[in-house]
C-alpha cells in the first residue's frame, strides 16, 4: 500500500512541476519590431513628422537592419563588428540615417541559450561605443545614451537608445510576458 501511495506522489508531484514550469517565448522578433516601430511612428507624428512621410511601413529617417542579413551592407558590417551572425537566430536593428540623433534599438533573439552573454556583452559594448561618440558631440543626444536600456528576457535580448526608452521597453516586455 505504501509503494501505491508513493507511486502516486510522485506521479502528483511530476504532473504539479510540469504544469508550474514557464514555457519559453517563440516570438518573431520582426513582430516584436513592428510594435516598436508602431510605437516610433506614433512618437514621430506627435511630434509633427507630416502623415505622408510614412510610406511602405517605413520610418522616415531611420534605418532597418536584419543582422542575419545576407547582403553586404556597410551599416551592417559597422554593427556586426560588435555582433557576430552566429550567435544570432534573428535580429533586427532600427538607426537613424543621419549622426544628429542617437537613436539605436536593437532586438535580438540568441542562436541558443549560451549565445545570451556574449550577445549583452556586444550590446554593451555597442553602449560604450555610442557614450565615447555622443560624450563630445551634441550633450542631448548623450542624455538618451546614458538613458540606455539594455534587457535580457529568455533568449531575448533589446537594446534601447530612444527618447522614451521606457515606452519601448514596455513593448518588449509585454510581448514577451504575454505570448
Amino acid at each position: 500500500m505504501k509503494k501505491i501511495i508513493s507511486l502516486a506522489f510522485v506521479v502528483l508531484t511530476l504532473f504539479v512541476f510540469s504544469g508550474c514550469s514557464k514555457q519559453e517565448p517563440n516570438v518573431a522578433v520582426n513582430d516584436i519590431m513592428e510594435d516598436i516601430k508602431n510605437q516610433i511612428a506614433k512618437d514621430m507624428k506627435a511630434a509633427g513628422v507630416p502623415e505622408d512621410s510614412f510610406k511602405d511601413g517605413k520610418l522616415p529617417g531611420i534605418l532597418q537592419i536584419d543582422f542575419t542579413s545576407e547582403e553586404s551592407d556597410p551599416m551592417i558590417e559597422n554593427m556586426l563588428e560588435l555582433l557576430n551572425k552566429e550567435d544570432i537566430e534573428q535580429g533586427i536593428g532600427l538607426v537613424q540615417m543621419m549622426n544628429v540623433k542617437s537613436d539605436q534599438i536593437f532586438v535580438l533573439k540568441a542562436a541558443d541559450e549560451s549565445k545570451v552573454s556574449i550577445l549583452k556583452e556586444a550590446l554593451e559594448k555597442q553602449k560604450e561605443k555610442q557614450e565615447q561618440i555622443w560624450s563630445t558631440y551634441l550633450p542631448d543626444q548623450y542624455e538618451k545614451v546614458k538613458n540606455n536600456i539594455i534587457k535580457v528576457n529568455g533568449k531575448y535580448l533589446i537594446y534601447i537608445t530612444y527618447d522614451n526608452p521606457e515606452k519601448i521597453e514596455e513593448i518588449f516586455d509585454n510581448f514577451l510576458n504575454e505570448k
